[in-house]
């Protein structure tokens, strides 16, 4: 159905507001999870490289050692070719002027020639120490130094420092990688999530627009149901005031519009309470005994009924059963056109003689009889006969008969 641009309108007012509270929490919580993601994939790579480095560095420390002499020994070091051939460089370095080194890399693969930075720390409190810095050549490297001491003697005072020094550009590289792939999925989610939300917003109004239409369609229909009766007020006033009527009989066709008008307004009020939810006051009720209170003193209804006893709301029945006969009274070919009614069970059926219904009011029999000014005064009362059956959890049914005329069936359970 085509939404007019007021209804559009209010729409996007309803909806934008849904759509970016949707949205920010959406993106919010994408966020929030990248950004822990990446912290704690930066924390990883550091403590990765962190933990290698002190392993080479504890390694090297079980391998070498100083005698009672002073003299470093690293001949089970040497033996041990894979860690000396790791990316790594390793250095044991004794302080003073000029420092002693009693272990470097034979191809260093950082320029590093002053470690008096680390002394304070690594030899004179006996720390362990973590260093980011460049080499000479503007290389950045990570670093990690322990103290080592003497075997025997004075096992007290650091003798000398291990240190151990790696390139921390590959774990960068890799990093890097990885906070472009987090954003990458980020944003792909994001696009999803706002996607999600246009439906989940559009999904969330449809109660809206469909209130909307059927408001449109009521004040519609409403207008349309009182044009007719005011027009004709409006024409016997005009008449009793030229004179061409006598006042008597203006204004016993003016109280006979007014009671139409009256009912119609009645009718109007109530399919209103109707669409808004109406509860039903549910008891058991004999439907037969219902339908022939309705019936006219004449005989031009007819009723074959079976007792039966039907739990229901006895004043919405009686108001859908009454819209069906006047509509069978109002549609029926000629003044001597005979109505039939049946009741069974816990439905009502209502056979009349006229032109039956429309291909289009026929189409609509599988879903809900909305109200609307179009359907040549049928629409209001059976969309109110709908309305009753639906709420009694039944349906209502409408056909064309074969030998000519209209029947509508209507199931309250």
């Amino acid at each position: 159905m085509k939404v007019d641009p007021s209804q559009r309108a209010r729409l996007l007012r309803l909806g934008i507001p849904l759509l970016l509270a949707w949205g920010v929490a959406w993106l919010l919580g994408i966020a929030i999870l990248a950004k822990v993601a990446i912290d704690l994939r930066a924390e990883l790579r550091e403590t990765d490289l962190d933990t290698e480095l002190a392993l080479y560095a504890t390694t090297v420390y079980g391998l070498t050692w100083f005698d009672e002499a002073g003299v470093f020994h690293d001949e089970i070091l040497r033996l041990e070719k894979e860690l000396l051939d790791a990316p790594y460089d390793i250095w044991v370095v004794e302080p003073g002027n000029p420092p002693t080194r009693h272990f470097s890399p034979a191809h260093p693969r950082f320029n590093l020639t002053d470690f008096t930075q680390l002394q304070t720390t690594v030899m004179g409190q006996g720390q362990d120490v973590y260093l980011d810095g460049q080499d000479t050549d503007g290389k950045p490297y990570r670093l990690h130094a322990i103290p080592t001491f003497m075997d025997q003697g004075d096992t007290s005072t650091p003798k000398a420092m291990i240190i151990t020094v790696a390139d921390p550009t590959p774990g960068q590289a890799a990093y890097q990688a990885f906070v472009q792939r987090i954003v990458g999925a980020s944003a792909l989610l994001g696009i999803l999530g706002l996607l999600v939300g246009v439906g989940l917003t559009a999904w969330s109004l449809r109660p809206v627009l469909a209130s909307l239409r059927q408001r449109e369609r009521f004040l519609s229909a409403t207008a349309h149901e009182l044009r007719t009766p005011v027009a004709a007020l409006r024409s016997i006033c005009e008449s009793a005031q030229r004179g061409d009527e006598a006042p008597q009989l203006a204004l016993t066709r003016m109280d006979g519009l007014l009671r139409s008008a009256t009912h119609t307004l009645e009718d109007l009020l109530l399919f209103a309470r109707l669409d808004a939810g109406a509860s039903l006051e549910r008891q058991p009720v004999r439907l037969d005994l219902l339908v022939e209170a309705l019936l006219p003193d004449d005989d031009s209804v007819t009723l074959d009924a079976t007792a039966t006893v039907v739990n229901l709301d006895p004043r919405l029945a009686t108001v859908a059963v009454r819209n069906l006969l006047e509509n069978a009274r109002k549609h029926g070919a000629a003044a001597q056109s005979h109505i039939h009614v049946t009741v069974a069970g816990a439905q009502v059926t209502v056979e009349d003689q006229g032109k039956g219904f429309s291909a289009e009011l026929l189409a609509r029999r599988e879903t809900d009889f909305a109200l609307s000014p179009t359907q040549g005064g049928t629409g209001l009362g059976l969309a109110i006969v709908n309305m009753v059956a639906r709420l009694h959890g039944g349906a209502l049914r409408l056909e064309n008969r074969v030998e000519g005329g209209a029947r509508v069936t209507v199931n309250f359970a």
